[in-house]
């Protein structure tokens, strides 16, 4: 296996290979920027581009645009409160408070700095676990994925604020989103299911839509009754510092960083489990990490942990 590992990475940093890794990596950065779009829909647009590519070279290119185009999707999450893909939507619950007090800059340093360190420790994770794994992977069924689910959006109620009201909030937050993957044809049996007649939602409702339904519009709406930017009228942040700050941030959690890339590589190896999962996940274990119940009451409100977590699980 260590033979076969170093053969394939001679074959990715090949020069040709490497530079078509970069431009992947430019074209995804411009794709993550775009909210809704995602990786999987731009790899199914690049691939007319690869049929004359060799093998290793094709993957290189497709590597470097679907890793990044995950990593950027944090950029709207922070800056508009918008996650870029559904993976990025845990981001939105630290990182836009942050943006909304002016430290916008500190934010984007700690999500992308901890999704870089989070992707190399994922890298030599799975390299050094793949033959440990491999059975547990393949006995993975649908018992396993509901459970999943339901700790998913456990995760996403325990997390939604102190008290009841809070908790209520998040379960609300939950179930309808279950509800809304309800519409549209059932994937077994073929019945349709809440379409009211309208062929568009045979298919279900596009991401894109219900993200910025749910997401874009009642922002835009509080802002413009507001009158102010999401920064407020506080001072503002210089850019270069906040972002220098927000990866000193990452170092200075470092351990937090190791245990949610952890997280990440676990429940990234889990057939259909997804990088949503693993972020909320994260986000919990940072949450659950903070050193009391005052500390812990930091969380919502624009701590740097809360974005840390996340990144580094994508």
């Amino acid at each position: 296996m260590f033979d076969a590992f170093i053969d394939g990475l001679f074959l990715v940093l090949q020069w040709k290979a490497f530079s078509l890794m970069l431009v992947g990596m430019s074209l995804g950065f411009c794709v993550g920027l775009l909210p809704g779009i995602g990786g999987a829909a731009t790899l199914a647009l690049m691939i007319p581009f690869i049929f004359k590519m060799s093998p290793a070279e094709a993957f290189a290119f497709l590597l470097g645009m679907h890793s990044v185009a995950a990593t950027t999707g944090d950029i709207t999450s922070v800056l508009f409160g918008v996650p870029g893909e559904a993976i990025s939507a845990a981001t939105v619950v630290d990182g836009y408070p942050m943006a909304k007090k002016g430290e916008a800059g500190r934010a984007l340093g700690a999500a992308l700095m901890s999704s870089l360190l989070g992707a190399l420790i994922g890298a030599v994770a799975l390299a050094l676990a793949i033959p440990i794994v491999r059975p547990l992977v393949l006995t993975f069924g649908s018992p396993e994925l509901f459970m999943l689910s339901v700790i998913g959006i456990s995760c996403i109620t325990s997390l939604s604020g102190a008290g009841a009201r809070g908790q209520i909030k998040g379960f609300a937050m939950g179930l309808l989103g279950l509800l809304v993957s309800t519409i549209g044809q059932e994937r077994q049996s073929g019945s349709l299911r809440f379409d009211m007649g309208i062929m568009y939602l045979w298919e279900g409702l596009d991401f894109v839509p219900v993200l910025v339904g749910i997401f874009a519009i009642p922002e835009i709406i509080d802002l413009a009754v507001r009158g102010t930017s999401i920064a407020g009228e506080g001072p503002a942040e210089n850019l270069r510092s906040g972002v220098m700050e927000g990866i000193k941030d990452t170092f200075r959690h470092f351990w937090l960083v190791f245990r949610c890339s952890v997280i990440g590589v676990f429940v990234g190896i889990m057939p259909g489990a997804g990088g949503g999962v693993a972020q909320w996940m994260a986000y919990a274990h940072s949450v659950q990490s903070a050193k009391d119940s005052k500390d812990r009451e930091r969380f919502g409100k624009g701590d740097v942990r809360g974005v840390l977590g996340p990144g580094a699980a994508n």
